[in-house]
């Protein structure tokens, strides 16, 4: 019962509007309507003489800034400031920022200042063009952010060392950047002074991504076979390892390991090797070996560090390990 009288109700609602629709006098409201918004646009086209200069500009979304740099005053600063825009283009939302940036504020100029304090003149456009968004932090966050630094013992020379090479340390708060110092240094069981030289060595490895720091932890340890010790050293020594890709830092030791037969303390004595990609040092492996000469055991004759398999020209390899002319070299690379 309740169901019809649902049914019947809108069914009549839908007949009155019907009706409603089809009357004279709906049909002259939509009329007059039509007409309003036609008189509307008319009068926006229409030439005024009131002064808009107060009126912010008007900046369609774009590709590029080029159609924009004539009548941006901060885009002109930032050309000055020898800022790549080219590259901050590439990323809409950061450019759409930048835009309605104003480096009049008080704010951004105590910014750039602090900036320049830390990197000097010469490395600000570098230092913008990597993290432009720095410039809508506080400065006294950034103060701050330093002063934690300085709590921790952190020498000026490393500060602006840390400051320098990565440009995105400063958006981290002191509480995560405490947290990520914490995490290295129970991690790999290192003192107050390792975490100092560990982020002033690398600064990018303390902001970088957790989830593949743990995973290269896990591939050196586990799958790599280097102890608790040798983990320590060797982040110590080398901790760009960490930041490489998982299935190429993997490929590249069982390489040295497995097939070249580097027991893991000379893997440590250099670890550049696992820096290197496989190519090169495959190409001059087997060119050693198809010579007699891949003797990588310092207690012997014809010794061949491991350096020489990625450092130096192909001429410098040829005449001081492999014994002959670079021509027969190149003549070798064409047969692999």
């Amino acid at each position: 019962m309740r169901c019809t009288l649902l049914k019947r109700f809108s069914v009549s609602k839908a007949i009155n509007n019907a009706r409603r629709y089809h009357s004279p006098d709906y049909n002259f409201d939509l009329t007059n309507h039509n007409l309003s918004v036609q008189q509307e646009q008319k009068n926006a086209l229409q030439r005024t003489s009131e002064d808009l200069s107060i009126i912010t500009s008007y900046f369609p979304k774009s590709f590029n800034f080029a159609a924009y740099v004539n009548s941006s005053n901060t885009l002109q600063t930032l050309l000055h400031l020898n800022v790549n825009l080219s590259k901050i283009e590439k990323k809409p939302f950061v450019a759409e920022k930048i835009l309605k940036l104003n480096f009049e504020e008080e704010n951004t100029k105590e910014i750039l200042l602090f900036i320049k304090d830390y990197v000097g003149v010469e490395y600000i456009g570098h230092f913008l063009t990597k993290n432009p968004l720095i410039l809508f932090e506080t400065a006294e966050d950034l103060k701050i952010r330093v002063n934690y630094l300085e709590s921790k013992k952190f020498q000026n020379e490393s500060i602006r060392k840390i400051i320098t090479q990565n440009p995105f340390w400063l958006m981290f708060s002191t509480i995560r950047i405490d947290k990520r110092l914490g995490y290295y240094q129970e991690k790999f069981k290192l003192c107050g002074s390792e975490v100092r030289y560990l982020a002033t060595k690398q600064p990018n490895l303390i902001t970088y991504n957790l989830h593949h720091i743990q995973t290269n932890s896990f591939v050196i340890k586990e799958e790599m076979g280097f102890n608790d010790n040798e983990v320590k050293e060797l982040i110590l020594k080398i901790p760009k390892v960490w930041m490489i890709n998982q299935h190429s830092l993997l490929e590249r030791f069982n390489y040295v390991h497995n097939v070249m037969k580097i027991p893991h303390e000379k893997v440590l004595h250099y670890p550049n090797i696992l820096l290197c990609r496989n190519f090169k040092v495959k190409q001059r492996h087997i060119f050693l070996e198809k010579l007699g000469r891949a003797q990588y055991d310092a207690t012997k004759e014809n010794y061949v560090p491991l350096s020489a398999l990625i450092e130096g020209t192909d001429q410098d390899f040829c005449r001081t390990y492999a014994k002959c002319l670079v021509d027969d070299f190149n003549t070798f690379l064409k047969t692999m």
